[in-house]
Order: C-alpha cells, then structure tokens, then sequence
C-alpha cells in the first residue's frame, strides 16, 4: 500500500504566502488595537477617588491605604502597670 503523495505547484504555494501575510497584517491590526484597549481599561480600573475626579462614594468597599506610615507604639491607654505608686493618705479630720 504505498499512497501517493501530491505536492502543490509553486504558484499555488506563493498564492498561499500572500493570503496568509494578508491574515498575518490584519491580526496584527488587530492585536494593537486590542492592546490600546488593554491599556486603557487598565488605567480607568486604577483609578479612585484620589487620582481622578470620581466621588469618594464610588470608591466601594475597599479600604483606602493609610496616609500615615507609623505603626502602633503596642502601649494601652492608662498608667503604665506595676506596683501601686505612692501618696497621700486622706486625712479624718480636714479642718
């Protein structure tokens, strides 16, 4: 069983080329005008209240960062714990 193997001619090879460079230029229209789009829904998602002139409502739920670096210092409010300091005891007969 040996098949035959037809091969094209070249003109039907070089009509080829020229068809697929034609798809070749249009995807590539195509692929930059997609990538623009990217790019620019990229930039309108990363906007916020901050950088654009969108109300802070529109903001949603997402906690904005804090504007300040400092962390917490860990100390509670009220006197610093230990013993019992000292002071002046009442007097019974203030007069």
């Amino acid at each position: 069983m040996s098949q035959t193997v037809v091969l094209p001619s070249y003109e039907e090879l070089a009509a080829l080329v020229v068809e697929l460079r034609g798809e070749l230029a249009a995807a590539s229209e195509r692929i930059a005008v997609l990538e623009a789009e990217v790019t620019d829904l990229r930039a309108r998602l990363g906007q916020n209240s901050a950088n654009s002139s969108k109300p802070s409502s529109s903001d949603g739920l997402a906690k904005p960062t804090p504007k300040s670096l400092r962390g917490k210092s860990g100390r509670g409010p009220g006197r610093p714990k230990g013993p019992a300091g000292y002071h002046v005891a009442p007097d019974r007969d203030p007069g």
